[in-house]
């Protein structure tokens, strides 16, 4: 009895590396949605505005949205959009840039470091809950060099 092609082709993807590449997306899925879902319930924005806020934050003379959007943990579509929304809601400002009158720097506002630190009392205990369980002290600086290689 020969094997069909799906037969075939399932052996083909199931290599330790595929293995990882599933694990790690749905580990990333899973994790991300308990987050999201824990700052929603808190009255609180998404992890994008909280990834936008603290990457401002971290910039002491701003930045114009393409260094921001390079920066970014999570992938931003319409950023633009998005950014208007935050400007509108006092979280960041949004300057002239001196070397081009029509770029933009942008910059946290004292409201939205407000906001970023409320953010972090839910994301960073989400964090420690999550990756504590497969992440001692000893374990992290080795995952960390494990996936380093896979940054550009």
């Amino acid at each position: 009895m020969s094997k069909s092609p799906n037969t075939l082709a399932m052996k083909e993807i199931e290599s330790e590396t595929t293995a990882v590449w599933v694990a790690l997306n749905l580990a990333y899925r899973s994790v991300h949605r308990e987050m999201e879902k824990a700052l929603k319930e808190a009255g609180l924005p998404s992890l994008r505005w909280y990834d936008v806020l603290w990457e401002l934050e971290r910039s002491r003379d701003g930045m114009r949205p393409f260094e921001l959007e390079n920066g970014l943990l999570f992938e931003q579509s319409n950023l633009s959009r998005m950014l208007r929304r935050i400007v509108d809601e006092g979280l960041i400002e949004a300057f002239a840039y001196e070397g081009d009158g029509r770029g933009k720097v942008l910059r946290i506002t004292a409201k939205g470091r407000r906001l970023r630190k409320r953010m972090w009392q839910i994301y960073g205990p989400q964090i420690e809950s999550h990756f504590g369980k497969i992440v001692d002290a000893n374990k992290a600086g080795k995952l960390v060099s494990i996936l380093k290689p896979l940054i550009f």
